[in-house]
């Protein structure tokens, strides 16, 4: 189990390694994630021994991988204020005042500990034994039970106001997996504790340390899934808008072609893909609105009887008839027909929009429910009474002759 979580770890880390350039926030993100890695692997007890044997110093690789252990701690707060947006310029350097004199103290209790021999757990195979070990092991503990439950209410807090969906359900695993940490460094203090009082033996000493191994890996599965459950999220949308892009193509392609005033001529990122989808939408909008002075009262009576025999309803047969509308505007603008008197237009009221809108298009909340009507408008444009309509009534064939 620990090699398929430290195979996660590594995969994890160099994943977000360019988001770590990108964002102080997404940085401390890295950091816990790379410091929280390289101190696993130290475990590994091939590479423990090469840094014991090469440097000379029994169990200097048990400081290393504890030393990470408060500096990923300590990033992984600084994540969780950034995102909640709690942190001061004073509570920082008290967090980072606090993380250092963790291993300023940890750093004198190793050297005060007798180290005779190398082993993978001497610390705490010495726990009860010596008063040093035993106080090198409570204060990791501490600080790292401390540091974890401070980050488990905020993210707890913060799960309260997010959105449901993908950041929510990320939230509470990050609680979750920060909880269960405070229940591991909990479990073992209290351990130490039963230790010195002589209250354990060597079958429960590996019993113990198996079971609480199981609920670390457990723990950092869960922070390393919550981390990961918000850039779905945002994986997801992209995908989504990008799908909407290449829905609205064609109805984009159409009106602006008749309309082409109505573009924006602003370069955009290929990446920027909820902005291009929020344009895109408010110019198909725009180049409805500037045909409306080409649709007639004749073609709404025309697009209204093609609706009511299509057999469809509600929303369906409402976007029919706006599509045989606007496709009626879009040829007359083409053709070159002067717009319309406004006693000859569609009632001002029937807009030429597919559908009721929740909102005004510049508000991007409102986005997906906008695209959603416009590719409803485009689909209606695709029914076969909508080309039979335009083919059977060229683009100012009567309107011509209805002018006084």
């Amino acid at each position: 189990m620990e090699l398929a979580v430290l195979i996660l770890l590594w995969a994890t880390v160099l994943w977000r390694a360019p988001a770590a350039f990108r964002s102080p926030i997404q940085r401390s993100l890295w950091v816990t994630f790379a410091t929280l890695t390289v101190a696993m692997t130290l475990r590994l007890p091939d590479v423990m021994l090469a840094i014991d044997e090469g440097t000379g110093v029994h169990n200097l690789a048990t400081l290393l991988k504890h030393i990470l252990g408060i500096v990923s701690a300590a990033a992984l707060l600084e994540f969780v204020f950034g995102i909640t947006g709690g942190s001061t310029a004073r509570g920082r350097r008290l967090r980072q005042a606090l993380a250092a004199m963790t291993l300023l103290v940890l750093g004198v209790l190793f050297f005060l500990t007798p180290r005779t021999a190398e082993a993978p757990d001497y610390f705490e195979s010495k726990a009860g034994e010596g008063g040093a070990a035993t106080a090198y092991l409570l204060v990791w503990y501490a600080y790292l039970g401390g540091a974890l439950l401070l980050a488990t209410l905020l993210f707890l807090g913060a799960r309260r106001h997010a959105a449901a969906g993908w950041l929510r359900a990320g939230l509470c695993l990050l609680g979750a997996g920060t909880a269960a940490s405070v229940a591991y460094a909990l479990v073992r203090a209290l351990y130490l504790v039963l230790a010195l009082c002589g209250q354990t033996d060597d079958g429960m000493d590996a019993a113990f340390t198996h079971w609480t191994d199981v609920a670390k890996h457990i723990a950092i599965v869960l922070i390393l899934v919550g981390s990961l459950l918000p850039a779905v999220g945002v994986t997801s949308r992209a995908v989504r808008h990008w799908r909407r892009l290449r829905e609205l193509g064609p109805l984009w392609k159409d009106l602006t072609d008749a309309v082409p005033e109505v573009v924006l001529h602003e370069e955009l990122g290929r990446g920027e893909l909820r902005i291009r989808l929020h344009r895109t939408v408010v110019e198909i909008r725009d180049a409805m609105l500037a045909l409306e002075p080409y649709s007639s009262a004749e073609d709404r009576r025309r697009a209204e009887a093609v609706a009511s025999d299509s057999g469809l309803a509600g929303a369906e047969r409402q976007a029919l008839a706006a599509a045989c509308r606007i496709e009626a505007a879009r040829r007359a603008k083409l053709s070159g027909v002067p717009p319309l008197d406004p006693a000859l237009r569609a009632d001002p009221a029937d807009r030429a929009g597919a559908a009721p809108r929740p909102d005004e298009p510049g508000e991007l909340g409102d986005l997906d429910a906008e695209a959603a009507l416009l590719w409803r408008l485009e689909l209606a444009r695709r029914h076969p009474a909508v080309q039979e309509l335009t083919a059977r009534h060229p683009a100012g064939g009567t309107r011509e002759a209805a002018r006084p």
